[in-house]
């Protein structure tokens, strides 16, 4: 154990051997001024606050040593001392945490000498980028399983790093040796890049901290929408390498997964695949299928972020419908969590899970943990629904592996996947949203408006259409609007101000406000909307009125155009749109 450890401990023991005393005499001094009035001494209010500072500095030299400790989270003495033993467990792990972390940083400030947007490089640092995320997010108790191989430099990523600053330092055996893992990782044309000098540090980049987004966004930055390119998995072995062209879009990325046998995965412009030549994954699966962008999900799904803590393994992290979790490996889920990747308004996910020793979880929002890490619990059973005003116009779905049973049923929308009471662990699940074939989304209304226009008689016009005369002087002297072709629910009323007559009654879909043959003006109109489909929409209408000209956009109801004036409606418009 570290002298800081200890030392710290030992600060914690004191408080705990005072504590339980002041608490004793703090009792009986507030039930004295309870009964009596008297107020505490002044000694023993001076003593609590001594307690309460020498708290707050073990408290905080705590916290210094595991940066990713939430000082809320650490409410008493013994939320401290716990948190000191588990560091104290940890051993060296912060400090390889934070050297792997500088490698990392080191590896982000490479450049190309001349061409900024070199493809191979892009790519080591988005790795770079992937992991110094993880590592910075782990905890001292539980370090990155990647940590070590970065410090030690036998990770692709800081091979890469060794081959640029070191290469003059290198003997012949260790340059190939390191060649030979960057080239497998990241593709010869790096490698080539290294041996020709053709990268180097900007070490200006070096001094600012890495800029790290949070770990429920996407981690590639967003684009224009572009065509998805062609995936090429050339399975490793012992396989002469093919010799591929530098070309500028090609990109030679390592295996989605650290611990699985590395692959070549080659980029390329891209094409269209027959469905027939689709497939799934199958056999023993340990990290899923390769991450999908959300436009390689499945038709019709959401984007999905699931992560999955896995016993021996750690967090990994799969997209909609990926196979979270291992098969034929013993290895159980202890917790997971979801998130909508990327977020959509009023459309929530929630999720909870059944732990071992535990029991049903409460339900919880999207991006917190169900489950446990570090507590060697396995997830027996979950279940996830949605929430908000969008939810109704999705379903959301998941099945799981479970130890001695296999793949479940597909379950939905909140019912429960797995067992109970039986110590069965869940090795892996899948999540997908889908729309919901039970929702019917709002219908589009057309309508047939038809304008009875002085001198000119019957006109018929479709919605958004003015429908009528300008700069001619001609009145409109009737009208009638209907709905066509008709929508199930929907109905139109509308009534008129005429001329000699005043207001009319409310006039349904189709009969003649107005009149035909008696030179009667129309002054004034509104429309409104009945049925039960009328809150899903809204009707507008406007007007252009002699002397006036165009009115504002009238809606649902409201008057439109002028009573009294002697003044001729001589155009107007109607159109219904779906409510937003």
């Amino acid at each position: 154990m570290e002298p800081v450890h200890k030392d710290l401990l030992q600060q914690i023991a004191r408080l705990s051997e005072t504590y339980p005393n002041l608490a004793d005499r703090l009792l009986a001094a507030a039930k004295q001024l309870q009964d009596t009035g008297l107020p505490p001494a002044e000694s023993l209010l001076q003593e609590t606050a001594t307690y309460g500072r020498n708290f707050a500095t073990v408290k905080k030299q705590a916290i210094e040593l595991d940066k990713s400790a939430a000082p809320g989270e650490i409410a008493s003495l013994q939320d401290v001392k716990n948190l000191v033993e588990t560091i104290a467990v940890s051993g060296g792990k912060v400090g390889i945490r934070d050297a792997a972390l500088k490698v990392l940083d080191r590896v982000l400030a490479l450049i190309h000498r001349e061409q900024s947007d070199f493809a191979p490089l892009q790519s080591v640092q988005a790795r770079a980028r992937q992991l110094h995320r993880a590592i910075s997010e782990s905890t001292a108790s539980q370090l990155h399983s990647d940590a070590e191989s970065i410090t030690a430099g036998k990770h692709p990523v800081a091979a890469v790093l060794t081959l640029v600053e070191q290469q003059d330092k290198l003997d012949d055996e260790q340059w190939v040796i390191l060649e030979e893992t960057v080239s497998a990782a990241f593709g010869k044309q790096l490698a080539v890049a290294i041996s020709r000098g053709k990268l180097t540090i900007n070490e200006t980049l070096t001094v600012a901290p890495v800029k790290l987004e949070p770990a429920v966004k996407a981690a590639p930055e967003p684009k224009t929408a572009q065509p998805l390119p062609e995936v090429i998995v050339i399975p490793s072995g012992n396989v002469a390498p093919k010799q591929v062209a530098a070309v500028p879009d090609i990109k030679i990325l390592e295996s989605p997964a650290p611990s699985a046998p590395m692959h070549e995965v080659i980029i390329v412009p891209s094409v269209e695949i027959p469905k027939s030549l689709q497939t799934s994954g199958s056999g023993n699966i340990v990290f899923g299928e390769p991450p999908k962008t959300q436009k390689m999900a499945a038709e019709g799904t959401l984007g999905l972020k699931v992560l999955a803590h896995i016993q021996g393994i750690g967090d990994r992290t799969f997209g909609s419908q990926e196979y979270a979790g291992t098969k034929g490996k013993g290895l159980r889920v202890e917790g997971f969590q979801i998130n909508l990747e990327p977020p959509i308004s009023g459309l929530k996910v929630e999720y909870m899970a059944h732990v071992e020793g535990v029991g049903d979880t409460p339900w919880m929002g999207e991006g917190e943990l169900a489950g446990f890490r570090s507590q060697a619990k396995r997830i027996e059973g979950f279940a996830v629904r949605l929430s908000g005003p969008e939810a109704a116009k999705y379903d959301v779905f998941y099945s799981a592996h479970i130890q001695n049973i296999g793949d479940t049923e597909v379950s939905s929308n909140g019912a429960y996947c797995g067992t109970r009471g039986k110590a069965l662990r869940i090795e892996g699940i899948k999540v997908w949203i889908g729309r919901s074939t039970s929702f019917q989304p709002t219908a589009p209304v057309s309508l047939k408006v038809l304008a009875h226009i002085q001198g000119i008689g019957d006109r018929t016009f479709g919605d958004r259409e003015y429908a009528g005369t300008r700069a001619q002087g001609r009145r409109v002297e009737g009208f009638q609007i209907k709905i066509d072709p008709p929508v199930s629910g929907l109905n139109l009323q509308y009534m008129a101000h005429v001329e000699g007559v005043g207001d009319t009654a409310w006039i349904d879909e189709g009969e003649l406000a107005g009149f035909r043959g008696k030179a009667k003006r129309i002054e004034g109109f509104a429309v409104r909307l009945t049925g039960t489909q009328a809150d899903k929409y809204d009707v507008f209408y406007s007007a252009h009125v002699q002397n006036v000209g165009d009115t504002p956009t009238i809606a649902n109801g409201q008057y439109c155009g002028t009573r009294g004036k002697g003044l001729r409606v001589e155009g107007f418009k109607v159109w219904v749109e779906p409510k937003a």
